[in-house]
């Protein structure tokens, strides 16, 4: 999964430079964040991380309403925490990020061996896992939505 990230990030950047924006999460693996900051070094893009609530295990969803703007080219976002279990509203996410004219890329890593995921309900554009944690291949898999 953390290849495949790495290079999605790398050919969705070469259309990005600075003045364009990716949100990530507090509350995501650093699989899912590693691989855009390393994008902003490589294109100056600028990141923006939404926090969670210590008290919740919850993101502050104000704060991701207000990350996301019409600079915004990308939210990478977890479906669920690896640290903390918490499931993040993914579809919801996806429905603000695409209201800016953003891109939204799910990390399902944590959440795909506990409960089915239908991807047409949550609307993402790009949706990763690794089936390894639900005794699969150790490979990462990575489905896109096809745009017309």
């Amino acid at each position: 999964m953390t290849t495949i990230t790495f290079h999605v990030a790398r050919a969705l950047g070469r259309q990005w430079g600075p003045g364009d924006e990716i949100v990530v999460t507090d509350l995501d693996h650093q699989a899912n964040v590693a691989p855009w900051r390393a994008l902003a070094k490589e294109r100056g893009v600028t990141i923006r991380s939404v926090p969670f609530d210590p008290q919740t295990g919850e993101l502050v969803w104000d704060k991701l309403k207000e990350a996301l703007t019409g600079r915004t080219r990308l939210l990478a976002i977890g479906a669920a925490s690896n640290a903390l279990g918490t499931i993040s509203p993914v579809g919801e996410a996806a429905q603000l990020a695409h209201e800016v004219g953003a891109l939204c890329f799910v990390d399902a890593v944590h959440f795909a061996a506990h409960a089915p995921i239908d991807v047409k309900a949550i609307n993402c554009d790009f949706l990763v896992c690794s089936p390894y944690k639900f005794y699969g291949p150790h490979i990462g898999v990575c489905t896109g939505a096809a745009k017309s």
